[in-house]
């Protein structure tokens, strides 16, 4: 019995919106925006369903054509470590008042950071978006043949 190709697609795409979901929903609750109490699943569900999904996305056999799709998503998680920071940065400055630790921030922060370093490293942009590929010189033309130089008698 075979595997789908579009069922490993779908699903892998699905993991990694819901480990997005799942780190949103960490780096809201600090602001207090939401009555929410991330318990330990929600710690777990994260990086496991990030690296889940995201691994199931190589899997597919036409992985090559969905590098854009898994880039995208890995920027995201770079977003998200971007979102982590500047949270940080203001309950850092006084600016505002965490509601709890901010401990779900760094945790956000490094996991959703290196993960996606690790995964947006992985993909050369330049083969991804064909505009920026620099177009390759011409090799030079081949020397010309040496004549054979013969005496004349």
């Amino acid at each position: 019995m075979g595997y789908s190709p579009m069922a490993l697609l779908l699903f892998g795409s699905l993991l990694i919106v819901f480990g997005l979901l799942a780190a949103c929903l960490l780096l809201i609750a600090p602001l207090g925006i939401l009555e929410i109490t991330p318990g330990i699943g929600l710690w777990l569900l994260f990086p496991v369903f990030s690296i889940g999904g995201y691994f199931l996305l190589t899997l597919t056999p036409r992985f090559a054509k969905l590098r854009l799709l898994a880039w995208f998503l890995s920027s995201l998680l770079l977003l998200l470590a971007a979102a982590a920071a500047a949270e940080l940065m203001l309950y850092a400055s006084t600016l505002m008042q965490p509601t709890g630790s901010t401990l779900i921030l760094w945790y956000v922060l490094v996991i959703a950071g290196g993960l996606g370093i690790v995964a947006t490293g992985a993909f050369d942009l330049k083969k991804l978006i064909p505009k920026l590929r620099r177009s390759k010189p011409e090799p030079p033309p081949p020397p010309p043949a040496p004549v054979s130089a013969k005496p004349k008698h």
